[in-house]
């Protein structure tokens, strides 16, 4: 009986181990694609009421709402149409990234992923723009519910002011 069980065992953990080893190829695939300007693999694999969380004070973040500083996610992209038009912006400004690590963790049904990336845009001179990031997501059957970003954002608003663009104002700032 003993003999049996670990072999089921040995099955179940051969099984969750390529499980691992295909949502670590994917996320490196979608990145590779993505930075090549093509963003209909990683948008095939977004929900449609999936949501992005961009941090800091910066055309990015604020492209349709701006992040609120709490202990919570506050969502600054919801939907695959405003993801999309995220995305679409990384394209058009030439983002490059390369992934560092991957890691994976949970079933199917609730899998978290967090992906350690280089990010940059090249200029003439050198990169116009360069930073590190940690991309994280909540999947379930495959389908991304929910990203938020993790990265320095006063290099994101620097790359904003050399592009000549200025932070989205918060509407409480109006306020004040």
């Amino acid at each position: 009986m003993q003999e049996r069980s670990f072999e089921q065992a040995e099955h179940l953990h051969r099984r969750g181990a390529r499980r691992l080893l295909a949502i670590r190829w994917m996320i490196r695939r979608n990145i590779r694609k993505l930075s090549g300007g093509d963003t209909r693999p990683l948008l095939a694999t977004i929900a449609p009421d999936a949501t992005l969380t961009f941090p800091g004070d910066n055309s990015w973040s604020g492209q349709f709402r701006h992040p609120v500083a709490d202990r919570e996610p506050h969502p600054t992209h919801i939907g695959r149409s405003e993801i999309e038009r995220f995305l679409d912006r990384v394209v058009e400004h030439g983002v490059q990234m390369e992934v560092e690590d991957i890691l994976v963790n949970g079933p199917p049904w609730n899998t978290r992923v967090a992906a350690i990336v280089h990010d940059w845009v090249p200029g003439d001179g050198g990169d116009r723009y360069a930073n590190r990031a940690v991309l994280t997501a909540r999947a379930v059957w495959g389908r991304i519910h929910a990203m938020e970003d993790f990265e320095d954002t006063e290099r994101v608003a620097a790359y904003d002011r050399l592009i000549g663009l200025e932070p989205v104002p918060r509407p409480d700032a109006a306020r004040a």
